[in-house]
């Protein structure tokens, strides 16, 4: 399992950043339309090579920049289907303030403003051993959360909906546990069914949206719209009719040649 830490320095030079390594890609691009990553959001997603993502954003820290602006913390981790207990713990401090909070003051006291400003002009320190040790300890202790069922299919639902925020958790239990892909993430940017089913449109596999905002009073199945391929017999009429077009042409050009000769020979 691999971790990395985004937060940003005291100093306004000091802005948003990965501190030491940096995720290789980042794999939550294909997400950046549908959520705020400024926001509180969670995503979980099992891509076609196997393995389970995390990432979490939002997470309050107690630090503040030189303006007086709260400092903000994201972390991201990589396979985390290795360690399913922290992983889940996790995803349910996506979902519970409480506990987002107190993921917020482990990674505070792991990661002090003076440790931040330092790392940001180019000290050296193993990042990652340093956040997984502190995401471990705090995750110890934690309440299980309980086992609810998940929703068949691509669906969306409230995030203060306990039905809709049980099936959640069960989704990213199953999208750690097994191999199929998908997506389950919650979301400030979308506010309607409509748009978690442009969203799961775009993405690969099944899709459980958590909308923060918005008037979403039950779970709404979404399906996967698909853009239809064109009919054959639209092909051919669209084939007969640029041929028709063609012709039109050459005889319009042959005609005006015509008509200049004629002209020259009146006036010759």
């Amino acid at each position: 399992m691999r971790a990395y830490l985004m937060t940003r320095g005291t100093m306004r030079k000091h802005d948003y950043a990965f501190l030491g390594e940096a995720p290789a890609e980042p794999w939550w691009d294909a997400l950046t339309p549908w959520v705020l990553l400024e926001s509180e959001e969670v995503i979980v997603h099992r891509n076609e090579a196997g393995g389970a993502n995390l990432l979490i954003s939002g997470i309050p820290s107690r630090r503040t920049d030189v303006l007086g602006t709260r400092i903000r913390h994201t972390v991201v981790v990589e396979d985390a289907h290795r360690e399913h207990g922290l992983a889940l713990w996790m995803v349910r401090c996506g979902l519970d303030d409480g506990e987002r909070t107190r993921l917020g003051d482990a990674l505070d006291g792991a990661f002090p403003g003076d440790l931040v400003d330092a790392l940001m002009t180019g000290a050296h320190d193993d990042v990652e051993h340093r956040l997984l040790a502190t995401l471990r300890q705090a995750a110890e202790g934690s309440e299980e959360d309980k086992a609810g069922k998940d929703i068949p299919g691509s669906w969306a639902g409230s995030v203060h909906d306990a039905t809709a925020s049980e099936a959640f958790m069960a989704r990213a239990r199953r999208l750690l546990a097994e191999e199929q892909t998908g997506y389950a993430f919650t979301t400030h940017a979308l506010l309607t069914a409509d748009g978690a089913r442009r969203a799961a449109s775009s993405l690969s596999g099944e899709v459980a949206a958590l909308l923060h905002e918005g008037e979403l009073e039950v779970v709404e199945q979404l399906g996967k719209a698909r853009v239809p391929a064109p009919r054959r017999d639209s092909i051919a009429q669209a084939g007969t009719k640029r041929r028709v077009l063609s012709a039109l042409g050459a005889l319009a050009v042959a005609l005006a040649v015509a008509l200049g000769a004629w002209w020259l020979i009146r006036h010759l």
